[in-house]
């Protein structure tokens, strides 16, 4: 066991416990102290927004022992604000959204590197490359090839994209919909639309994973489906073919 430092994503230095085990507690905790802000503003913009990461109450079905038919509960919210400013803060952060979602994803992709021994590198182009090779992954996404693949995809795709919103111009932002091309190495590629339902797509996928990571929130069967869901409605960001997973409107359980 060792100490080191390590800064947050606020450029706060902290001091963490270091030990050899891969993925072990110290690794989750080097994770955490990396992220850690990110995380917390993507939820902090949804849950302002009214539009929460974390998994909602739904309609659920409970099971009894016995075999008999199953109790239905539904659950209902509903709200109604006059002059809500809040959509239109989400419409204007539209490129904050995604610069601090691909943000989260390449601190992600460093730990990553940095667990599997890779020397550190701020070029992406080595960080994908090596990426691409023999890399151990955490168990929770080295046991989902459906998982590590997409997200790997999006780090490849979207890199380019974030590139032209922090350094070129060719990007527009208008009802919360972003429409940029890749102007990597001074070549304009074609346009991309993302809009409002990917952006909050993506933050939830990356604050989801970093969660269930940490073991802040736990992973169960809803949950991966909810994961496989919002892939599937970002395929057209990653590239990568549909996993066929249809919406869940209801949580399962048997009765004791």
């Amino acid at each position: 066991m060792g100490g080191k430092k390590i800064k947050n994503g606020r450029g706060q230095t902290q001091a963490i416990t270091t030990s050899t085990a891969l993925y072990g507690s110290t690794a989750l905790g080097d994770l955490r102290v990396r992220t850690e802000y990110e995380a917390w503003l993507l939820e902090a913009v949804y849950e302002i927004a009214n539009q929460r990461l974390a998994v909602e109450d739904v309609d659920e079905l409970v099971y009894p022992a016995n075999g008999g038919p199953p109790t239905q509960t539904m659950y209902d919210v509903a709200s109604i604000k006059v002059g809500d400013w809040r959509p239109g803060f989400l419409e204007a952060g539209a490129p904050l959204v995604f610069v601090t979602a691909f943000k989260l994803l390449d601190m992600l992709v460093e730990w990553v590197l940095a667990e599997n021994g890779k020397p550190a590198t701020y070029k992406f182009v080595q960080k994908i490359a090596v990426l691409k090779g023999p890399v151990k992954f955490p168990p929770l996404m080295d046991t989902r090839p459906w998982l590590r693949d997409r997200l790997v995809a999006l780090y490849d795709k979207l890199e380019p994209l974030r590139g032209t919103i922090i350094h070129a111009p060719h990007f527009k932002a208008a009802g919360g919909a972003l429409r940029v091309s890749s102007s990597k190495g001074g070549a304009i590629g074609p346009l991309v639309t993302i809009v409002m339902t990917d952006l909050r797509n993506l933050a939830l996928v990356l604050v989801s994973l970093l969660r269930y990571l940490e073991g802040t929130w736990t992973m169960d069967l809803l949950r991966e489906k909810r994961l496989r869901r919002a892939l599937d409605e970002l395929a057209h960001l990653h590239a990568l073919p549909s996993l066929g997973q249809l919406p869940q409107g209801f949580s399962m359980s048997a009765s004791t």
